[in-house]
């Protein structure tokens, strides 16, 4: 299949259909059609760029395309971050767009596609400038909802916003059990891989360049892991001691729940997560690096309160405002009713793994959130309604002074930056003794 078309049918899925971007990938990797990186590139940098985009194609169209043909307005989308973006001629972009509206059965716009973009290369700066004047949506490239938000959250950081349309660093966790960091920093300039330390955790390294994971020095064997540096401060905050009882209450992937067994093997480890799908991958990470837990498919509000743990770690589903940078499409998929609806979920969670969890324990609240309304206002309604909990701080395994490190009332709130970590929440909760 032409590139083009596949990534009308990726994004289509996305912007029509409501669905997660990386799921469909997945799921074409997995098939008999070669998702090449081209198409990734592509996909990610429209995603990125959606409303400046999308405002642009209005802008040069002489009339609004009907809704019936999403497709081609992704496909002039495409084209034009092609043409902004891609490292060849502008007319091969050109060119290649037109050809893919035989590809889509609709042979008969590609006078209108070819008229778009030909326009967009005589009239760039000027209709650049009409579309970012007029609209704060395709100035920022983020929805209007969320714009507002973070300017009421964040009112000093408006970098947040460039940062979140940045291309992610390429983040590995060193199993520590394995190798050292130096060491495997050492390993990958033995091979020409440029890296630098994380400077949150002992664990983290960054790679200079993205590679394909199977390319990785020890990756097959275990010596490694992907995960950015923000999620990898969990397991180093709730240190379990040897022998606990530890539930990872909302666990796939997996990649904390092995980062819990890399810091302390010795435990008895509870992943449990709803999703079956997700929960193959739980056990994938596990196998390949040696592990074993106990695997839970169920809810959380399911589990019996029977069972009591000495530590839980809690990464509530949310907003996922911390890490737009990794995952763009969640800046169409998300509402602001979304974020009401996700706090009553996160409050009614963090109810109950308290329950769950025995007198003396502590519980780790975690997001991939920069909205406060996910994070200490969720923590401190709960704490206020409960007479057996109650906050404890956290200290950072590394001292900072960075500005997108902040100490907040309730835990630790990292905002989302240029080259290092993502965005990310952490609050600890103890439980009172009888």
């Amino acid at each position: 299949m032409n590139e083009y078309a596949q990534v009308c049918r990726l994004l289509k899925r996305v912007a029509e259909e409501g669905h997660h971007f990386d799921s469909h990938f997945e799921d074409d990797i997995s098939s008999s059609q070669d998702v090449t990186p081209f198409v990734q590139q592509i996909c990610y940098g429209v995603l990125r760029h959606w409303y400046f985009l999308d405002a642009v194609t209005d802008a040069l169209s002489k009339k609004p395309l009907p809704d019936k043909h999403l497709d081609l307005r992704i496909l002039i989308m495409a084209g034009l971050y092609s043409i902004d973006e891609l490292n060849r001629p502008a007319h091969a972009s050109v060119n290649a767009a037109v050809e893919t509206t035989r590809q889509l059965k609709k042979a008969w716009a590609s006078g209108l596609v070819n008229a778009v973009l030909r326009r967009y290369l005589r009239e760039k700066d000027a209709i650049t400038q009409q579309v970012t004047n007029d609209s704060a949506e395709a100035r920022l490239n983020h929805p209007a909802w969320l714009i507002d938000a973070l300017a009421r959250s964040w009112p000093d950081q408006g970098e947040i916003l460039q940062f979140n349309n940045c291309q992610a660093p390429m983040t590995l966790r060193v199993n520590l059990l394995r190798i050292s960091r130096d060491e495997y920093l050492d390993l990958l300039a033995r091979q020409g891989i440029s890296a630098r330390k994380g400077q949150l955790t002992d664990s983290a390294v960054s790679l200079d360049d993205p590679m394909p994971v199977a390319m990785l020095p020890g990756f097959s064997d275990g010596l490694v892991s992907i995960q950015d540096e923000a999620p990898q401060l969990a397991a180093w905050l709730l240190a379990p001691a040897a022998g606990d009882r530890v539930l990872d209450a909302c666990a796939a992937p997996g990649g904390k729940t092995c980062h819990l067994l890399e810091q302390q093997p010795d435990l008895h480890l509870v992943a449990l997560d709803r999703d079956r799908k997700r929960i193959g991958r739980i056990t994938e990470n596990l196998e390949r690096l040696g592990f074993s837990a106990e695997i839970i498919c169920s809810s959380l509000e399911d589990l019996d309160n029977n069972r009591q743990f000495e530590r839980i770690l809690l990464d509530v589903p949310c907003s996922a405002t911390g890490i737009l940078r990794r995952h763009p499409d969640i800046k169409l998929l998300r509402t602001r009713e979304d974020v009401a609806k996700l706090s009553a979920l996160q409050r009614a969670l963090l109810n109950k793994a308290l329950d769950l969890l025995q007198p003396g324990g502590w519980l780790l609240y975690s997001t991939c959130s920069i909205l406060p309304e996910e994070n200490d206002a969720i923590v401190n309604t709960v704490v206020n309604e409960r007479d057996d909990t109650f906050m404890k701080s956290l200290t950072l395994p590394h001292e900072t002074n960075s500005r997108y490190i902040l100490q907040t009332p309730v835990g630790w709130q990292l905002l989302p930056t240029e080259n290092e970590h993502d965005g990310f929440f952490y609050a600890m909760l103890g439980k009172r003794n009888k």
